[in-house]
């Protein structure tokens, strides 16, 4: 295998190992030394691609944040209306919800870091304003072109992340109270009768 290769799988192997680790038993709990053994490699290995456990828990974080908006920008750039385009989005609970169940618990850990460390912090505040930004760009768009949004942008921007947080947060803490995915999918569909996009 060519040492570029080589290089990436190690990479790569360190971050499932640490993705699976820390869903199970938390980010405080897991070490180093349980991450290389995990994964099969050395701590020079992990050192090579890692500053510190850390910069570990960074990097999941941020592969999870860029494939969400990847999917967002597929699905607004396949659907010409944005009232659509943002009901299709809230479809897509349904698969990333039984994709990433069991990482839910990562995600409780990415937010309760956050609190702690302010690096933690700025890696979680600054693609929630890449989202609040992008939304905000997309319904003010959609207003200049005549879709009857009697809110301002950034404000109805705010509200829809809002409401994905809590819906998530919701249903990680009661999984079994409602079908998630479905309240996700009516719940845009109100908001998007409230601003008068949608009859």
């Amino acid at each position: 295998m060519p040492k570029q290769a080589r290089s990436e799988a190690t990479r790569r192997a360190l971050l499932e190992a640490a993705e699976r680790l820390f869903a199970a038993r938390g980010y405080l709990a897991v070490s180093v030394d349980e991450i290389c053994r995990a994964a099969g490699v050395s701590k020079g290995a992990f050192y090579h691609h890692f500053a510190s456990k850390q910069a570990v828990f960074l990097a999941l974080l941020e592969a999870w944040l860029r494939r969400l908006q990847s999917a967002l920008e597929a699905e607004r750039a396949a659907t010409p209306s944005l009232p659509e385009a943002l009901q299709a989005m809230s479809r897509q609970l349904a698969p990333i919800w039984e994709e990433g169940r069991a990482r839910w618990p990562l995600l409780l850990d990415f937010w309760s870091q956050a609190v702690r460390d302010p690096a933690v912090w700025q890696a979680t505040v600054a693609p929630y304003r890449r989202f609040e930004h992008l939304f905000a760009e997309w319904l003010g768009e959609a207003a200049q072109q005549g879709a009857p949004l009697n809110t301002d942008p950034l404000t109805a921007a705010r509200v829809l992340l809002a409401f994905a947080t809590g819906v998530l947060l919701q249903g990680l803490l009661l999984p079994a109270d409602a079908d998630w995915p479905q309240v996700a999918q009516q719940g845009v569909l109100t908001i998007l009768q409230g601003w008068g996009m949608q009859g």
